[in-house]
């Protein structure tokens, strides 16, 4: 159900400053490109603030970029749980030593 779920990338804030800069934009250009607030702006390239998924497309597609990480593929496949189907606590959660 949620293997095609993207992640919005770690590094969103520096995927959005980079692609404004390099086409000479400032945040206030951007943010009427965008119909938003150049306070938005501010705050999405300072990592601040998480951008609604609406805002998200809109700078996908005016900076032509990409803010998420892709589906969690890379992880492989879970192959948890007991042969019987059921799941445990273990099966699921992930220790940091």
């Amino acid at each position: 159900m949620f293997d095609d779920i993207d992640e919005l990338a770690q590094d969103y804030d520096d995927r959005i400053r980079t692609a404004r800069e390099s086409r000479g934009l400032s945040q206030e250009d951007l943010a009427k490109e965008l119909n938003e607030k150049a306070s938005l702006i501010r705050k999405l390239e300072q990592g601040a603030t998480l951008p609604s998924d609406d805002v998200q497309k809109k700078l996908e597609r005016e900076l032509d970029i990409d803010l998420t990480t892709g589906s969690a593929s890379d992880e492989g496949e879970w192959d948890g749980g007991s042969s019987d189907g059921s799941y445990t606590l273990g099966d699921v959660v992930e220790r940091k030593d």
